[in-house]
């Protein structure tokens, strides 16, 4: 879509920072999100899949990064996303459990009923042009106050309530940048459909922005984050670094992984991750595919981390830089008697609504 802002602007009520949905045999749901970090070069390379829902109402995504980001046009392929959670989800050897994962729930927000008109630019905002990627188009935004990038989120369709609107205050500021993500005007409406976003960032910036999730968030969220870097890496204070062998055996049994993460995690205060595996990244042939394999270097170290956790516990924000030098297992057997069949593997393939990422729909057009 050519023009410098959305055109025209539908209203949209911000319903789902922080929301996941359930994931059915390795595929993506609708309003679900992965990301993958990586760190080299100089350069952080970020990719985010985004859901876009089976509705026809019009749908878009709001981001804040810490500098100017370069969006890449290339859609990232959702199979090749899937591909890498598949393979790298942590398995374990006991009785078969009919939740089969993270029980997630949905963005269950209506959209707004308020119109208006939007402007090309407001005061004191300065608008990227926009970048189609496949079903999408984004633009980066910054100005120097929040005031100013909840007025131009309001004046394109972006409803952002009174109360949360401190949120959007607090992530802006001079060279600091959003990116406004909608459903492109040439893409299908009506079905679903997911694409991976493509942004690059100057420095090693691998944070991920937690408080902005409680815009919208349902009462549960969780989050799974990939990082490519030099070494296995762990959230910073004051997360904790967990691993699969320190959830509770009784949990894992009679409540699945969700609930043995989830109360792991809340044994923690709530400030805590699980690191679910390290490979090197020369390991992880068959599961890094063609469209990743550009932002991914031999020598790097893919750590895999998730949490799970309620939404009024996002407090702080968490960057993953810190070094982790113990064991990081992808399997644990919880129990010796055998299923019926054999090995039964319970994978933990949540796809976890990026946390930074402020899910928004739109009316239907008019």
């Amino acid at each position: 879509m050519m023009g410098s802002v959305f055109l025209p602007p539908r209203a949209a009520r911000a319903c789902g920072g922080g929301v996941v949905t359930r994931v059915q045999s390795g595929t993506i749901g609708a309003n679900a999100q992965r990301i993958l970090i990586s760190v080299h070069g100089g350069t952080t390379d970020v990719i985010t899949q985004i859901g876009v829902p089976a509705t026809t109402a019009d749908y878009g995504v709001l981001i804040p990064v810490p500098s100017e980001p370069t969006l890449d046009p290339s859609p990232v392929a959702s199979a090749d996303i899937d591909v890498l959670d598949t393979k790298t989800a942590p398995t374990f050897i006991q009785q078969p459990n009919d939740e089969g994962g993270i029980p997630l729930p949905s963005c269950g927000c209506g959209s707004s009923d308020k119109g208006g008109v939007g402007q090309p630019f407001d005061a004191g905002v300065h608008v990227s042009q926009p970048v189609t990627i496949g079903p999408v188009t984004a633009v980066s935004l910054t100005a120097d106050s929040g005031d100013a990038i909840n007025a131009w989120l309001a004046d394109n369709g972006f409803v952002v309530p009174t109360g949360d609107q401190s949120l959007v205050d607090a992530y802006a500021g001079t060279g600091r940048y959003f990116i406004a993500i909608r459903r492109s005007d040439t893409a299908a409406t009506g079905g679903a459909t997911s694409v991976g976003v493509h942004f690059t960032l100057a420095g090693d910036e691998r944070g991920l922005p937690l408080r902005f999730a409680r815009l919208g968030a349902a009462t549960t969220v969780a989050f799974t984050v990939f990082v490519a870097a030099d070494s296995v890496v762990a959230p910073s204070s004051p997360f904790a670094a967990l691993t699969i062998n320190d959830l509770n055996r009784g949990n894992l049994n009679s409540g699945g992984y969700a609930s043995a993460l989830s109360a792991a995690v809340s044994q923690r205060g709530n400030h805590a991750f699980v690191l679910e595996g390290a490979w090197m990244v020369s390991s992880l042939s068959n599961a890094v595919g063609s469209s990743l394999s550009s932002f991914v270097q031999s020598s790097q170290t893919l750590t895999r981390l998730s949490t799970m956790l309620p939404a009024t516990a996002l407090d702080a924000d968490v960057v993953f830089d810190q070094p982790y030098s113990g064991p990081v297992p992808n399997q644990r057997y919880t129990q010796r008697t055998r299923a019926p069949g054999g090995k039964t593997q319970v994978a933990f393939s949540a796809v976890a609504l990026l946390g930074f990422a402020a899910i928004v729909r739109r009316r239907p057009r008019r």
